[in-house]
């Protein structure tokens, strides 16, 4: 009796080994989070592409305003800045600061704008992963242009 309980255990081992129902749907159940991983790390460094090549055009239009109009206000600057931040949250730019120093010496402006905006990833991963307190990480844009002003004739 016991032998024959033996051999019949045997026999539903060696069918069970070679039974290769459902193998793929546990090969998928195994890989789908390196998949859905990559997709989502692909997505992400997409988005702080684009992000960084708004910031960066912003600061860039902004300069590019400075150096047509020599006589406009830092304001009016970080408003063109600010209107350049296209598909971007208002509420994570964290400064636009503008600096356009004149040389006393020969009149020549320097004008830098730079944008820096506060990124936050779709997952939140710092919490996920207690990295700390902040939801996203700083981007930075910096334009530089170099202006002449017209020396009036005395």
């Amino acid at each position: 009796m016991i032998r024959r309980l033996g051999h019949k255990i045997r026999l539903a081992q060696r069918a069970f080994r070679h039974d290769e129902e459902g193998v793929a749907a546990v090969e998928f159940a195994l890989t789908l989070p390196i998949y859905l991983g990559a997709l989502i790390f692909l997505i992400e460094m997409a988005r702080i592409a684009y992000t960084q090549g708004v910031i960066l055009h912003a600061a860039e239009e902004a300069t590019r305003y400075a150096l047509v109009h020599y006589d406009a206000t830092s304001d009016e600057v970080q408003a063109k800045a600010q209107e350049n931040l296209l598909g971007l949250d208002p509420d994570h730019l964290t400064a636009i600061i503008v600096t356009a120093p004149v040389d006393p010496t020969d009149q020549t402006k320097l004008v830098t704008v730079e944008v820096q905006y506060e990124y936050v990833p779709i997952l939140p991963l710092n919490e996920i992963m207690s990295l700390g307190d902040t939801e996203g990480f700083s981007l930075v844009g910096e334009s530089k242009g170099f202006i002449t002003e017209e020396i009036p004739a005395s």
